[in-house]
């Protein structure tokens, strides 16, 4: 068997993928018990449960584009899921 090193790069960014979403989802469902249920708490829930899901395929799959792929598309649908925040605008007086 031969060794790569591309198999350990993936395997190590599927793992801190895998560990942040996870530590982060596992963080959003202990705030969610706590009774501050909203849906900017759910939206971020489900924004780093993408996360997980991304590092997760990265972990299972064998080395090739198709597992890059969706990892990147998970986290790209990710970004655009985060919750809304109110901007405050600057207002200039004249």
């Amino acid at each position: 068997m031969e060794f790569h090193y591309y198999y350990l790069i993936q395997d190590i960014v599927g793992l801190i993928a895998a560990f942040i979403g996870l530590r982060m989802v596992t963080l959003c469902f202990r705030i969610m018990l706590s009774g501050k249920m909203s849906k900017n708490i759910f939206l971020i829930a489900l924004r780093y449960a993408l996360v997980t899901i991304s590092g997760v395929n990265l972990l299972i799959n064998q080395f090739g584009l198709k597992p890059w792929i969706i990892s990147i598309i998970l986290i790209f649908i990710s970004t655009i899921i985060a919750p809304k925040e109110k901007s405050r605008g600057i207002k200039i007086e004249n």
